[in-house]
């Protein structure tokens, strides 16, 4: 995954991050509360002192990364973090051990027992290797594993180069009574596993980005798939598991609405493409906005037209009711839309409302490579026909006579009788409304 090293951080490495501040503190707590140390007791306040020092550090550091941490600042506070750990330890390293040289400089500076210290040199490596996990940017990791090994093999190289050590695999004869003995056999077998130890931690890391890019994938999903349906809709897919896509076509009884601006070719010629689309982009925010809180779905957007449908994937009750009062909401919206725009100075936008309920076919079409929830069936072409059929009459607003049959008219309406629709033979009964 290539990215900008000072890219902002996305949510899945704020996490982490703040995952890590949160061991940070839990490590810097340990320390805190386990001052033991075999050393001469007039000088361990002295010891503790220093000791403290480090920690406090961590648990500022802990408590700034929840409180300061933000996706613009991830990369900067990811260096610090790891720097931090790094740096400190290594100075408290080296501040215990020379006010350890002043308390008793016989034992601390002497060159006894350096081949055994040996054995001890990478026991707090993996802690350090484990962190990695935490960073999901690969420079970071990379960062934070170089800086865990080069201090232990830094010291082991010293060790080994120390003209009175040497390697040894006899345990119970030189190993135990010469302390400059290095165990050869323990040394190889540390160098071993820290070797797979991270070649595990990078086979670990690659996963988590593929896990993670395929939950991101899914979140891209999920948000397309909201710009379609209700969030009550959406709620009942994603509770399918993806299972709406693999059972067959379902016949079903829904309402069909269409809306489309009036005589949007010739307003458009007049603007600037820039401003269609702004246009464009704040009339079917208002529509979709509609249609969501009435429990519809968004089937899809036909230039300056916008489709429809109450009753997909199921039913939400009335759907003729739901349709009707969505289209009521609409007019309600685009009349304060034009009161907004005269304000303006900007030309009143006009549109049209179709609305039919019938039988159709809802189920996913398409191909291998696209597929999309889509809705076939005459009550479509009817209802986009009935939105047509608008020019004709003083109104912007026709049902179908099936609509009105099944919801309460309480506006001012108008019956059409035995009205052709354009490619059927037969006439159909339509409703006027005056909203």
């Amino acid at each position: 995954m290539k990215r900008k090293f000072f890219s902002e951080g996305t949510e899945w490495e704020l996490r982490a991050l703040k995952g890590g501040c949160t061991f940070l503190a839990l490590v810097a707590l340990f320390n805190i509360f386990d001052q033991n140390y075999d050393v001469a007791s007039s000088r361990i306040p002295l010891i503790k002192g220093v000791s403290l020092f480090i920690p406090v550090i961590w648990l500022i550091s802990s408590f700034l990364g929840y409180k300061v941490l933000t996706s613009k600042n991830y990369a900067t506070f990811l260096i610090f973090f790891i720097l931090l750990v790094h740096i400190t330890m290594f100075f408290r390293d080296e501040l215990e051990g020379y006010l350890y040289n002043m308390i008793d400089e016989d034992r601390y500076r002497s060159i006894e027992g350096l081949g055994k210290w040996t054995d001890y040199i990478f026991f707090r490596v993996p802690i350090f290797l484990l962190t990695s996990l935490l960073f999901l940017r690969l420079w970071a990791v990379i960062l934070n594993i170089t800086l865990s090994l080069t201090p232990p093999f830094f010291l082991l190289l010293i060790h080994i180069s120390h003209p009175k050590t040497f390697l040894s695999n006899d345990y119970f004869g030189v190993l135990v009574n010469d302390g400059m003995a290095i165990n050869s056999w323990f040394l190889r077998d540390n160098i071993i596993v820290l070797i797979f130890f991270t070649i595990g931690l990078l086979i670990i890391f690659f996963f988590f980005q593929a896990v993670i890019s395929s939950v991101k994938k899914t979140e891209r999903a999920n948000a397309v798939l909201g710009r379609y349906f209700s969030p009550d809709i959406k709620e009942e897919i994603e509770k399918s598991e993806g299972t709406l896509d693999k059972g067959s076509s379902k016949d079903l009884d829904i309402a069909i609405l269409f809306t489309d601006i009036v005589g949007f070719t010739k307003l458009s010629e007049k603007m600037d493409p820039k401003d269609v689309l702004s246009l464009l982009s704040e009339y079917q925010t208002m529509m979709v906005d509609s249609i969501f809180s009435h429990k519809g779905t968004v089937d899809k957007f036909i230039g300056d037209a916008v489709m429809a449908n109450f009753g997909t994937p199921k039913s939400a009750g009335n759907d003729a009711q739901n349709a009707f009062d969505c289209a009521l909401t609409m007019n309600k919206k685009l009349k304060d839309w034009n009161k907004l725009r005269n304000e303006q100075g900007l030309q009143q936008i006009e549109h049209r409302i179709g609305i039919h309920y019938g039988p159709c076919v809802f189920g996913n079409i398409g191909s291998e490579l696209r597929t999309e929830f889509a809705v076939i069936g005459d009550p479509v072409n009817v209802a986009s026909r009935i939105c047509d059929s608008c020019k004709e009459f003083d109104t912007n607003f026709i049902i179908s006579k099936d609509v009105a049959s099944r919801i309460g008219l309480k506006c001012k309406y108008e019956d059409i009788q035995n009205y052709k629709i354009r490619g059927r033979k037969e006439g159909m009964d339509l409703v006027k409304i005056y909203s």
